[in-house]
C-alpha cells in the first residue's frame, strides 16, 4: 500500500506561517465607478395606506347581498376646487364607496360632495351633502332608502342614511350602464334597486 506523501510532513502549529490579507488599493478610476450614493430612510409601514385595490367586477344583477359597510372618504387638499353653474360656491367630490358581501366587490356611487367653508382665513370643508333630487347614484340611492322607510327624502339625515348602510342591510342589486365623465368609457355598475327586509 502506497503512503501519501502529505502524511510524513511534520507541521506544528507555530511554524505555519501566518495568514494576513491586505486591503486591496481602489485606484482613482474604480472609485469613480463605484456610485457613492446615499443612505436610505427607513420606512415606517405603519403609515401605509390601508385601502386595497377594488377587485374587478362581476355581475351581481338580480341578486340579494349585504352591505357590509358604507365608507365616504373625503377629497385630498391638493384636488382642485369646481364651481358650481351660479358660480357662488365651490366644491369637491368626495369617494363613496358600498362594500357588498360577495367576493369582496364593491361600488364607487357619484355624487357626495363637499363645499367650501372659511373659517378664521382657514379653507376648510362642509360635511359631505346629497342631493335630494335622486338626479345622481348617491341621491338616488338616498331616495331609495326613504321609500324603503316611507319617509319624504328631505327627512332624511346622513348621519341616519350612513348609519342604515353601516347596519349590514339587504340589498338586490341591479346592474346599470353609465358613462365614466374622465374618458367615456361605458361601465356596468352594481347599483342598489331596492332595500328589502
Amino acid at each position: 500500500m502506497e503512503k501519501n506523501e502529505f502524511e510524513n510532513i511534520n507541521i506544528d502549529d507555530e511554524s505555519a506561517p501566518e495568514q494576513s490579507f491586505s486591503e486591496t488599493p481602489v485606484s482613482p478610476t474604480q472609485e469613480e465607478m463605484i456610485s457613492a450614493g446615499s443612505a436610505g430612510t427607513s420606512y415606517d409601514w405603519s403609515k401605509a395606506p390601508e385601502g386595497i385595490k377594488a377587485p374587478p367586477r362581476i355581475d351581481l344583477n338580480g341578486q340579494t347581498l349585504t352591505i357590509l359597510k358604507a365608507d365616504i372618504i373625503l377629497p385630498p387638499s391638493d384636488r382642485e376646487w369646481q364651481t358650481s353653474r351660479s358660480g357662488t360656491t365651490k366644491y369637491k367630490y368626495c369617494t363613496f364607496a358600498l362594500f357588498y358581501d360577495k367576493e369582496n366587490q364593491q361600488e364607487f356611487y357619484s355624487g357626495v360632495r363637499v363645499f367650501q367653508r372659511m373659517e378664521n382665513g382657514v379653507v376648510k370643508y362642509s360635511h359631505p351633502t346629497i342631493m335630494r333630487d335622486r338626479k345622481n347614484q348617491a341621491s338616488q340611492l338616498l331616495g331609495s332608502y326613504a321609500d324603503f322607510k316611507k319617509v319624504d327624502i328631505n327627512q332624511v339625515s346622513l348621519r341616519e342614511f350612513m348609519g342604515f348602510l353601516n347596519g349590514k342591510p339587504k340589498v338586490e342589486i341591479k346592474t346599470a350602464e353609465v358613462k365614466n365623465p374622465q374618458n367615456n368609457e361605458i361601465i356596468k355598475k352594481n347599483m342598489v334597486a331596492k332595500f328589502v327586509n
